[in-house]
């Protein structure tokens, strides 16, 4: 019985130093043809009357190499997509926005009226490729007031107090160590700025007086700005 349970033991042994090191398989190589660029878009509707378009295309994981310091600044260059033709249409109106600087299009005298649907239409000229969207304008939810209790030197532990409407309500909450104009942005896609953005449905909220709280770390300011959305589900 001894012999027999050390034979058992000693073929246990090698089965697990098996699939440790000796029963994995080589690697296969895999070629994937690369993927289509399509035409990407962000908007923001402005403060009083206007939006702000940002017109990029989208690449893969395979168009840089791991490590190049100078990837990023070379596909951001890349992604940003200049003479585009972008327009947004509402009530019978068409607007076409200017280009105020490469990949960021602007219209600052265009109506937004809430619960009015607006048609948005970007064209990437060197793509031939158009990509259309459909939205209803949300109304504007003021904040109430801000308010934050600092931790230490680079965190705070902020409070948002804004009047949640009727209705199923969602929100995006922006916070940001520095405030840059969107008019005024060299490089639309850099986001140091931006502390962090938080997405909100008004279900979080026990009252229509509603109080959202975020701690913030890694503040490289002593000044803090809020901007809050409102959103569609969707």
């Amino acid at each position: 019985m001894t012999n027999l349970r050390t034979l058992r033991n000693c073929i246990a042994a090698l089965w697990a130093i098996c699939l440790c090191v000796g029963c994995v398989p080589e690697p296969l190589p895999i070629e994937l043809d690369e993927a289509e660029s399509l035409p990407v878009v962000w908007s923001q509707a402005l403060p009083g009357n206007g939006a702000i378009v940002y017109l990029a295309k989208s690449f893969t994981a395979l168009s840089y190499q791991e490590g190049d310091s100078t990837a990023t600044d070379e596909l951001l260059a890349q992604m940003l997509v200049s003479n585009g033709i972008i327009t947004i249409s509402h009530a019978g109106e068409t607007d076409t926005l200017v280009e105020i600087t490469s990949g960021v299009y602007a219209a600052l005298s265009m109506a937004i009226v809430p619960g009015d649907v607006y048609q948005l239409t970007a064209t990437d000229p060197v793509l031939g490729k158009t990509v259309r969207a459909t939205t209803t304008a949300y109304g504007v939810v003021p904040i109430d007031s801000v308010g934050y209790t600092r931790i230490d030197s680079a965190t705070a532990q902020v409070r948002v107090h804004f009047n949640d409407p009727q209705g199923n309500n969602y929100y995006a909450l922006h916070f940001y160590s520095r405030y840059t104009n969107p008019l005024e942005v060299d490089d639309p896609l850099a986001a140091d700025n931006t502390v962090v953005t938080k997405l909100v449905t008004d279900l979080e909220f026990e009252s229509n007086q509603a109080v959202f709280e975020v701690e913030l770390s890694e503040l490289d300011s002593d000044t803090l700005y809020v901007s809050l959305n409102n959103i569609s589900p969707i």
